[in-house]
């Protein structure tokens, strides 16, 4: 009877486990929660005999089964991302990765500024016929290089889309108001200009981040386990 009620308290939290584990693969599900299992047990049998008490130790060590959940649904879509070309499925495994760690908070930031630079390249290229005297590699006086839109005015002049200021200002928006004239750089070259940019930013952006995930995206799983197994 007391064996039973231990297998009963271990299968309880790899159910749960099993049903925080949402979209993730039937296959895979059983692969995880036979590793988890194993763990278990053998943690359990480390301390001792292997008592009610020892194993509800080792699964309070263990964790939360959501947490550890979320963990393991952030790496199957990494790894997904991880040889993947799509700039959106490379966000959105970011996006999760990001709840997880600051590993996934810092791919989540360059992904979405790389990104965001790529789509102001693109729509520069795609406006730039349109409203001629208002999309621009703009320089201001301040030697502030601005690719994106320009308010029209001289006094307060805007530009926004994404610009570098001298030694080490970069944002993707708008550096700030100004004070006197902006001078437009390319002219009609803008057009084939950003597009190549833009499609060199999307091209290193996507290789730069699935890089990170190969690197970084197995460490929140593994981390975890270490710190379970000093527990």
């Amino acid at each position: 009877m007391h064996a039973d009620s231990i297998g009963a308290n271990i299968d309880s939290y790899l159910a749960r486990l099993r049903n925080a584990l949402g979209d993730i693969s039937s296959s895979e599900s059983e692969e995880i929660l036979r590793e988890i299992r194993s763990h278990i047990l053998d943690r359990a049998e480390a301390e001792g005999p292997v008592t009610e008490q020892v194993v509800n130790q080792v699964l309070l060590a263990v964790g939360d089964p959501q947490e550890l959940a979320k963990q393991y649904r952030a790496d199957a879509i990494l790894r997904r991302a991880a040889s993947s070309r799509s700039p959106w499925l490379i966000l959105a495994a970011t996006l999760r990765w990001a709840t997880t760690g600051i590993a996934g908070a810092i791919a989540f930031f360059v992904a979405l500024m790389g990104y965001g630079c790529a789509v102001v390249a693109y729509l520069c290229a795609i406006l730039k016929p349109v409203v001629p005297d208002r999309i621009g590699l703009w320089l201001s006086p301040e030697h502030t290089v601005t690719l994106g839109y320009w308010n029209g005015r001289f006094s307060g002049t805007e530009v926004y889309g994404f610009g570098i200021r001298p030694p080490f200002s970069f944002v993707l928006g708008t550096l700030g108001a100004t004070e006197g004239p902006v001078r437009e750089l390319l002219g009609t070259w803008l057009i084939p200009t950003a597009l190549v940019c833009g499609s060199l930013i999307l091209i290193g952006i996507t290789w730069i981040t699935r890089v990170f995930i190969r690197r970084f995206r197995r460490q929140s799983i593994v981390a975890a386990y270490a710190v379970d197994g000093n527990r």
